[in-house]
């Protein structure tokens, strides 16, 4: 159970791209550049959506990687925790006085009053703290996020102080939890606007459902001795169904989003065979999927202050495929020195070599 499968490094490096892309795009509309009509073929069709499935499969992932990493007798709750700690929080920390620092600099923040309009509480710096600022603005908690992170960062600390519970259910009895699982994600779906403090807050960016991704990411890194050979056939076939169908289909999409995301997770899972042959290429995927996080933690920040300058203009095609690049480019050199800085910051930290946390 402790081998590393070059699929999932793949798939990691595809879903990041389906976000920054995504997000690129849409920032693109939100200033004025470009109208959504005009862009949104590229991101979604009647009923698929690339930042939602990339947002699926990080998830997915997330709930295979620790599966994977953790399974054995020695698992230790305790060092999970601490080891999650560092690998999420300092990175964190690190972007927050960064961009805090910049915001000051650039003028869009005032040091006397920075936080403007929000009805801070004496304890709203805690939801900083532990990374739940962003997250936690969603539910309408008032909090100091500068938006690093997102919705995401804070969802999936949430999971992660889960895991050893879901860990325990699933080595205990795989088949139970998921039954169990499932009939929660369903009924969440069907019921989600009758729960009062999920009224306004939009299901995709609610950890009440975002967790089932992360079991069923856990239940395939178990079963993946299991799988008969049809199965990445059907799931092809359920795929191309999603992408041709041409009208969106009646229910809510939060069911749409795992069927998707499980089914692009098994059609990569059944090329592992053709990844090991291209250890080349492999190579290369291996130290984009070691940046993901970092990448996820600064990419947002570039694209909006970069956008601006583009802001309410009729820009070109060329000019915003030079936009995307220049995007690109300062988003891997500030997540290089992202990891760089952080790992400088671990040397500094009293830690056992065994309990070595660094990011990817």
């Amino acid at each position: 159970m402790n081998k590393r499968y070059n699929f999932m490094n793949v798939l990691r490096v595809l879903s990041m791209l389906f976000i920054v892309f995504y997000h690129m795009l849409i920032t693109l509309y939100i200033d004025g550049i470009r109208q959504l009509e005009s862009i949104s073929f590229l991101f979604e069709n009647a009923n698929m959506h690339i930042a939602k499935i990339g947002v699926g499969l990080f998830f997915m992932l997330s709930g295979a990687g620790l599966m994977l990493s953790s399974h054995g007798d020695d698992f230790s709750a305790l060092k999970f925790y601490k080891k999650r700690f560092f690998k999420i929080l300092i990175p964190f920390y690190i972007v927050y006085f960064f961009y805090f620092v910049f915001l000051v600099t650039i003028g869009e923040m005032n040091l006397s009053n920075p936080f403007g309009d929000k009805e801070l509480k004496p304890y709203s710096f805690i939801f900083t703290i532990f990374g739940m600022d962003a997250y936690l603005e969603n539910f309408g908690v008032p909090t100091c996020s500068l938006g690093i992170g997102e919705w995401f960062l804070g969802c999936l600390i949430l999971i992660y102080l889960l895991f050893p519970v879901l860990r325990l259910s699933m080595l205990t009895s795989r088949k139970i939890a998921m039954i169990t699982s499932t009939i929660y994600f369903a009924f969440i779906c069907i019921f989600y606007f009758y729960v009062p403090a999920f009224v306004f807050v939009n299901p995709y960016m609610n950890m009440a459902l975002k967790i089932y991704d992360f079991i069923l990411g856990m239940n395939l890194v178990l079963t993946i001795k299991k799988r008969r050979k049809i199965t990445p056939f059907i799931c092809a076939a359920i795929l191309l169904f999603f992408i041709l169908y041409p009208t969106k289909m009646a229910g809510t999409e939060d069911f749409q989003i795992p069927i998707q995301c499980l089914c692009i997770y098994i059609i990569f899972e059944a090329l592992e065979k053709i990844f090991e042959k291209v250890p080349k290429v492999m190579n290369i995927i291996v130290i984009l999927a070691a940046y993901s996080y970092e990448y996820f933690l600064v990419h947002h920040v570039v694209i909006i202050h970069m956008t601006k300058l583009g802001m309410n203009k009729a820009f070109g095609n060329l000019q915003i495929v030079l936009l995307f690049l220049g995007e690109i480019v300062l988003t891997t050199v500030l997540a290089i020195l992202l990891k760089k800085f952080t790992g400088i910051i671990y040397e500094v930290i009293p830690h056992k070599k065994s309990d070595n946390p660094q990011v990817g």
